[in-house]
């Protein structure tokens, strides 16, 4: 059962009388106000091809609360949803424009992009396994055949469609000026109305602090692999919501001081079920990022049921 969906139906009613709605989850200050959130990883990608709406549509079926994307910008300016800065590992650009080596996606046009087929290599490469395990439909399997990458609107339609969550990592780009980036992606965001509903999270520092200096009200998480020399006093200097830290390094001191700065912590990225549950009950801990929502689902469940025995 989604454990948040009680307080976003709840929002969502007092919206639609006039009265204030409670705050978009993400923001700094909601620590212990809500569950740890089970998110997506670029959809359900274990079981579907990662960041497409299958992957999106699969997650939400199996409990995810939070939809991670992962977002790039097209050579005409069009957010999609892409995590490698070229389309040759997940989609056939290879076959379709054999010509435009390195492939990367800054230079295609969306409507080139929307030529490629980004769901075959999943069912060719079986990433995780989960398809020779019996864990994935024929037809699953035959729908993935010749899926489109989406953009970026289209996921936060479904988003909207789903009363759901979606944390938009903006990966780095050295094509695009970060502030004309986040002014963009805002104006995206303010045309779906959704910004209760979103996080924009990102390792391209300068375009988190130009969301916050646009819109203070829009939450930012802030990747980083090593942890800042003083990372309270950077992650107060960018007014992030939540910190994603890879956990080389990370100890158990900081995430007690981002704890007490009402700082959220998403963690990153895993998939055993023996470390989902270890984080799950670690506290200070808000979030994972896992490829198995179906698993953190599971997890989530039986270690809200032992709480509540």
């Amino acid at each position: 059962m989604r454990r948040w969906i009680v307080a976003i139906a709840l929002a969502s009613l007092l919206a639609a009388v006039g009265i204030a709605a409670p705050p978009n989850p993400f923001l700094r200050g909601t620590i212990g106000s809500t569950p740890v959130l089970n998110i997506a990883h670029a959809g359900a990608s274990s079981l579907a091809p990662q960041n497409t709406l299958a992957a999106g549509r699969l997650a939400f079926d199996l409990g995810a609360d939070v939809w991670g994307v992962d977002v790039r910008l097209t050579a005409d300016g069009v957010f999609v949803l892409m995590h490698d800065e070229t389309l040759d590992r997940t989609t056939d650009v290879e076959e379709v424009f054999p010509t435009r080596s390195p492939w990367a996606i800054a230079d295609f046009t969306l409507d080139e992009v929307r030529r490629l087929d980004a769901g075959s290599w999943f069912v060719h490469e079986d990433p995780f396994g989960e398809i020779a395990a019996g864990n994935v439909s024929a037809s699953e399997l035959y729908a993935y055949v010749g899926a489109p990458v989406p953009t970026l609107r289209e996921a936060l339609e479904l988003v909207a469609e789903h009363r759901w969550l979606i944390d938009i990592e903006v990966k780095p780009s050295s094509a695009f000026d970060p502030e004309a980036t986040a002014s963009r992606l805002l104006d995206l965001i303010e045309e779906t109305g959704i910004a209760h509903r979103i996080m924009v999270s990102s390792f391209d520092h300068d375009l988190l602090r130009a969301i916050k200096e646009i819109d203070s009200s829009i939450p930012i998480g802030v990747l980083s692999i090593f942890a800042p020399l003083n990372p309270i006093a950077y992650l107060n200097d960018l007014g992030a919501d939540v910190y994603l830290p890879s956990l080389v390094g990370f100890t158990d001191a900081l995430l007690e001081q981002l704890r007490e700065e009402g700082i959220r912590v998403h963690v990153w990225t895993y998939n055993a079920e023996d470390q989902l549950e270890r984080l799950a009950r670690m506290p200070g801990v808000a979030g994972i990022y896992t490829d198995y929502p179906q698993r953190l689902e599971r997890v989530l469940e039986r270690l809200s049921r032992d709480e509540s025995e």
